[in-house]
């Protein structure tokens, strides 16, 4: 009898301990089925090794990583001559710097707003990726098969850094969802009136500033062309640690002559406790290509105004640029804000795609800025972005990108496009189901000034555009939307809209596509500042004014 207990007891262990093992061998097959590339992901992860969702996501986030190290290692064996190749490799270093941030953050304890960025930082790296395709196609087209080839390993690296870095969002995802959090049942914060505008003090310290420095910016401040207030809601402030005055016929030995020498001065790597280095850009026409690079951080350009502080540029595409390179203005330094500028790719319509502004600024926001071009005005490429109060002139697909982007009281002007081209004021580039990325317009006024434009066009198979609470004139077509390329992406893309006036708001003709909605107000408050961008967290030290949610 004991013997017989002792037998069946060993069978039961047995049975156990298989069924558990099938339970993680099935736990994990499903798991991989959920994402966008299950092949990938199973050749990545363990088989049969039991383990949470994180241990899995953390496995697939440090190959992405290993990956993306050994593509930028690779450059060096290619050396880099073409515009492809040179966007491919400052791509992939950005793509290294933001694994290597999620690499840190899942380490810590992850609350909504260390989610928000982990899935913000993963989403980037899988655009940069996108992005360096693309450069291959601007100029090769689909005729340069050598040239390809020749790049083939380059290529074969990015495609796999595609899957491996789609599979570690999506497990990413799944392992750390974002709970409700407290701070969206708060009210948002209220828009300054210009009254208060003008009868408030801006709240703003100075961290080891000098006596003239200090009286520069009390000038800029005087003159209307700091920005502004301190956050809307009464909370945080400007911190300022250092001014600097750009003026070419300046006769003061220490202004400096390019907006380009002055942002080389800035300090490297600096935090948002340093405060901002501030640079004061005197009215004029700048005719240099502007790029804050990645280290150069938390700096903030403020010019005398619209059509006062203008920088220009012409590159574009039929050129030899690729898209990429084509900006007059790259913005890449986290915390970066400007206010009170122009900034103009002046290719013209004929030289199709012309960046007049290209921002991969995580946390970065454009204040009483004009953006002017043609296609592909402006390039909100990647990371979280706030337009406020811009003029964004264009005609084919002129707010294009892959950023979480929230566009608020902007005016939005369509231009003639050539004869036989339509207007598309958005071509929105979600590659992924599941990156937090978007572009969201809110209480804007839209005027075209031709027939034949349209809302939007779903540049990438996800796209995601929404228009909240615009006024839009009459020149917008009644399907409101038009296709890419036959049925591409209408199953998958987002378009919504919510409360729009104006006599080109009418939605009962709009396309009856399956991923097009007419949207309630609890569905319009996921796409606000307060929850789209998580503006709250980081808007408020700027001293940009906003609305959290809807109007």
């Amino acid at each position: 009898m004991a013997q017989n207990s002792i037998l069946f007891t060993a069978i039961s262990l047995l049975l156990f301990s298989i069924f558990s093992h099938c339970q993680a061998l099935t736990s994990l097959e499903a798991l991989c089925e959920s994402t966008p590339h299950p092949p990938v992901c199973k050749s990545v992860l363990p088989v049969g090794s039991p383990g949470s969702v994180s241990g899995f996501a953390s496995i697939v986030i440090l190959k992405s990583l290993e990956a993306s190290k050994h593509l930028l290692a690779s450059f060096d064996q290619h050396h880099p001559t073409s515009g492809p190749l040179d966007d491919c490799q400052l791509l992939a270093g950005l793509t290294v710097d933001q694994l290597t941030r999620v690499n840190v953050i899942k380490e810590t304890v992850l609350g909504t707003s260390e989610v928000n960025d982990l899935l913000t930082l993963l989403s980037a790296a899988l655009t940069n990726y996108e992005t360096c395709l693309g450069s291959f196609h601007d100029v090769t087209g689909e005729s340069s098969e050598n040239f390809v080839k020749d790049r083939h390993d380059i290529l074969t690296r990015v495609s796999d850094g595609i899957k491996l870095i789609s599979v570690s969002l999506a497990l990413s995802k799944e392992a750390w969802p974002i709970a409700s959090d407290a701070s969206a049942t708060k009210p948002p914060p209220r828009i300054l009136t210009e009254d208060e505008k003008k009868s408030s003090l801006p709240e703003v310290s100075y961290v080891k500033v000098t006596e003239r420095e200090r009286m520069v910016y009390e000038r800029v401040k005087v003159l209307g062309r700091k920005l502004l207030q301190s956050s809307p809601g009464g909370n945080g402030g400007l911190k300022v640690a250092k001014t600097v005055v750009v003026n070419p016929n300046g006769i003061n030995g220490d202004a400096y002559k390019t907006i380009n020498d002055a942002i080389a001065a800035a300090p490297t790597k600096a935090e948002s406790e340093n405060g901002y280095f501030v640079i004061y850009v005197v009215a004029g026409v700048y005719e240099e290509y502007v790029t804050v690079p990645s280290n150069k951080s938390y700096v903030m350009i403020i010019g005398d105004g619209i059509d006062k502080t203008i920088i220009t540029g012409n590159r574009n595409v039929v050129d030899g640029s690729t898209t990429f390179a084509s900006a007059t203005l790259a913005v890449i330094g986290r915390g970066f804000t400007a206010a009170n500028i122009t900034v103009r790719n002046t290719a013209g319509p004929t030289k199709h795609q012309a960046v007049a502004v290209r921002n991969s600024a995580d946390m970065s926001a454009f204040y009483k800025c004009s953006f002017e071009g043609y296609q592909d005005t402006l390039y909100v490429h990647s990371l979280r972005q706030f337009y406020r109060e811009c003029d964004i002139y264009g005609t084919v697909d002129f707010i294009f990108g892959n950023a979480a982007t929230v566009l608020q009281n902007c005016n939005l002007i369509p231009r003639l496009p050539l004869q036989g081209q339509f207007n598309a004021i958005t071509a929105q580039g979600r590659s992924d189901p599941n990156q937090n990325t978007g572009i969201s317009i809110q209480n804007c006024r839209i005027t075209p000034s031709a027939e034949l434009t349209y809302l939007g066009r779903p540049w990438k198979e996800y796209s995601r555009t929404v228009y909240l609470q615009n006024f839009m004139d009459g020149f917008i077509d009644a399907k409101g939307w038009n296709e890419w390329m036959g049925d591409f992406a209408l199953q998958t893309l987002y378009y919504a809209e919510f409360m729009n006036t104006g006599p080109g708001s009418e939605t009962a003709n709009r396309v009856n596509w399956p991923g097009y909605h007419v949207i309630n107000e609890t569905e319009a408050v996921w796409f606000t500042v307060s929850n789209f961008i998580v503006g709250d967290y980081w808007l408020p030290s700027m001293g940009v004014p906003y609305a959290g949610g809807l109007m």
